[in-house]
């Protein structure tokens, strides 16, 4: 079959996705408006689209970037290629099925009509709870209606409530899964990772004021990657770390390649993912293929993936005081924090592996 993906950018939680379709001998192809600066081309290069003239109008006079260097709200939700372009790029590329990402975008919705037009299969990516206090989505169901789409997920949410979307599937993320001779406790630190872009919303201050009420009861080594966004926000960070003498357990790394950080994983002991405002995060899979324990805000819809207590925690957002009690809880025994990040492989084997992903993709096909 092939496969056409219509996303804003090429996102690393796109390209497990991608890898596991060419591996059954799919054909895939990438539409996306802009090339992300994180972003991985091992299996596929996207087509970039770009933006129309009149969204490049309506930015300049009504978008406000407040500092920020990367992609904001307004552009996500406003910025589109023009119409016709994407329908004639989508008409000749002629796919058996759209897989469109989002369905409150300009560009998602072009891309749902002309889908519509072409009558093509179209499966859509969200990132919501399927199983939630507010049982049916609307906009999920309008899009069943509508468009005869299904809509995929890779955040189970809270099993307690049901799900009363019908075309509403649960898939968790895919990552690679090759197993590995795990050495721990390099330079006889615990070594602690943390991937995000440098936002507040990222959480970075609240892992480093963590990190300070501990580090005179542990050897710690943390390390924290992203690409720079909010100027004022990693000053903050920035002074925090100078003030408090952190220098030399706290580093950053900026502009990492992807496969840089896959191997840099192998290394580390620990994720910890202080984010708030998550709607998802593919790290946490990566990081229990790589062996690692698992911490995550409550406020990050694939904290599903972390069974407490087994390989990791999940602790209260904008809390210092509830990371630093998991925390001790992790590294008070590190026997217990290798067998966490075993009890990771182990999940990460059996949920979140390509053929996995395949699986439950062409059942909902």
């Amino acid at each position: 079959m092939k496969f056409l993906f219509i996303v804003p950018r090429y996102h690393i939680n796109l390209h497990y996705r991608v890898k596991a379709l060419l591996d059954k001998g799919h054909q895939v192809e990438i539409l996306a408006m802009y090339r992300g600066k994180s972003e991985e081309y091992s299996a596929i290069e996207p087509e970039i689209l770009g933006y129309s003239w009149c969204f490049k109008l309506f930015n300049k006079l009504f978008n406000k970037n407040q500092g920020r260097l990367m992609k904001n709200q307004f552009e996500l939700k406003y910025s589109h290629p023009g119409f016709f372009k994407t329908f004639w790029k989508i008409k000749k590329i002629n796919p058996d099925v759209l897989v469109i990402k989002n369905i409150q975008s300009i560009y998602s919705i072009f891309a749902l009509i002309i889908g519509r037009l072409l009558r093509k299969k179209i499966i859509v990516l969200l990132q919501i709870d399927k199983y939630r206090a507010k049982q049916k989505s609307r906009s999920v169901d309008l899009v069943g209606k509508i468009f005869g789409a299904k809509v995929m997920t890779p955040i189970s949410g809270d099993r307690k409530y049901s799900n009363k979307n019908k075309n509403l599937f649960y898939v968790p993320f895919p990552v690679e899964v090759k197993d590995f001779d795990k050495e721990y406790f390099k330079d006889d630190k615990i070594n602690i990772v943390c991937v995000g872009k440098f936002q507040e919303r990222k959480g970075h201050l609240i892992l480093a004021q963590a990190i300070n009420q501990l580090k005179n009861n542990f050897n710690f080594k943390v390390t924290l990657i992203g690409e720079e966004d909010e100027g004022v926000y990693t000053e903050e960070l920035l002074k925090y770390i100078s003030d408090n003498k952190l220098g030399d357990i706290i580093q950053r790394k900026i502009k990492i390649p992807h496969k840089e950080v896959m191997e840099f994983f192998k290394t580390q002991d620990m994720l910890v993912l202080p984010s708030w405002d998550e709607a998802a995060s593919v790290s946490i899979p990566e990081a229990m293929a790589h062996k690692l324990a698992v911490l995550s805000t409550q406020d990050n819809g694939t904290r599903c993936y972390i069974q407490e207590g087994e390989n990791g925690y999940i602790f209260k957002e904008r809390s210092v005081d509830d990371l630093v009690v998991k925390l001790k809880k992790v590294v008070s025994d590190k026997d217990k924090l290798k067998q966490m990040g075993q009890h990771s492989f182990e999940l990460a084997k059996e949920y979140h592996t390509g053929d996995k992903f395949y699986e439950k993709f062409t059942k909902i096909l």
